[in-house]
């Protein structure tokens, strides 16, 4: 009895602890659960996404996000634009925190250098790049006799162009975390695998790459799901253009909505696209667990 009378003391002591949770929790039920129920209901609708009237139309919605070449082509060039976008950023901000974990003369410096774009809003890097493009790159490389015109003018370069516009700006984060995790990384182990003769890929193979495994893991799932769920930079830079090369599910899912006024089948493909997102982390998650290694 005795024991469980202190255990019950313990836990009505714990009991005060869970009441900081509980803002977090209201204001997560407020902003993404209550959204989510209602966003369901409505993908089961014909609602014009303004007025209060709409009409159970089953899966009518779900069939005609199926048969719509439209999304299926902005889901495709979202796809390239993120599988590309996370695989540049990652090698790139890796061998920036190679090389600034090293020791280098204002080291620090050069790392909120390379740091800095990842504070300015995207909104801003996007006209910053538009008049880059337009404007400013072509006046500079006119001077050498070069004619170049925007990329993002053109069909075949736009979603590329779009690319370097997110790395310039998304490669300072991931490179602070890989940072963090280089100088996790006891020296004990590079120095032995020095004098044992590996050489400087073999100790990064073998050693510095291994124990990176939850950096890494951490920076393939923000970049991934992040430019999966671009809009913003889409938005303000090409608006999905020129013709469909650079529409997103993101901006395809608004323009539907807002501009067609579907909003019960802008509801239904937001919940494909969250499904979409769902499985894609989960998949990401679990191959990327497998590689890490406890230190």
């Amino acid at each position: 009895m005795r024991l469980m009378g202190n255990v019950q003391r313990a836990l009505r002591k714990e009991m005060w602890y869970l009441l900081f949770i509980v803002p977090g929790v209201c204001l997560f039920i407020m902003a993404v659960v209550i959204p989510l129920i209602m966003g369901a209901r409505y993908s089961f609708t014909s609602w014009d996404g303004v007025s209060n009237t709409f009409a159970f139309v089953g899966w009518d919605n779900y069939v005609k996000a199926y048969q719509d070449p439209d999304f299926w082509a902005a889901l495709g060039n979202t796809a390239k634009y993120a599988l590309v976008l996370t695989l540049l950023v990652n090698v790139f901000s890796l061998l920036l925190a190679l090389v600034l974990d090293a020791f280098l003369p204002l080291r620090n410096l050069f790392r909120t250098i390379f740091f800095l774009p990842s504070v300015i809003s995207i909104v801003l890097s996007g006209f910053i790049w538009n008049y880059n493009y337009s404007t400013g790159i072509p006046q500079l490389l006119s001077h050498f006799g070069l004619d170049v015109t925007s990329p993002l003018g053109n069909p075949d370069y736009a979603l590329f162009g779009l690319i370097l516009v997110a790395l310039w700006q998304g490669i300072g984060s991931p490179m602070i975390i890989y940072i963090a995790g280089l100088q996790g990384i006891p020296q004990e182990l590079s120095e032995s695998a020095k004098i044992d003769g590996a050489g400087v890929w073999k100790s990064f193979r073998h050693i510095t790459l291994p124990l990176l495994a939850p950096s890494v893991t951490i920076n393939l799932l923000l970049v991934l799901t992040g430019s999966l769920k671009v809009f913003d930079l889409v938005f303000v830079t090409t608006n999905g253009g020129p013709g469909f090369s650079t529409e997103v599910v993101s901006t395809y899912i608004y323009r539907t909505s807002f501009s067609s006024f579907q909003g019960g089948y802008g509801m239904a493909l937001s919940m494909m696209f969250f499904l979409i997102l769902v499985v894609v982390t989960v998949v990401q998650m679990s191959i990327s667990r497998r590689r890490e290694v406890e230190m």
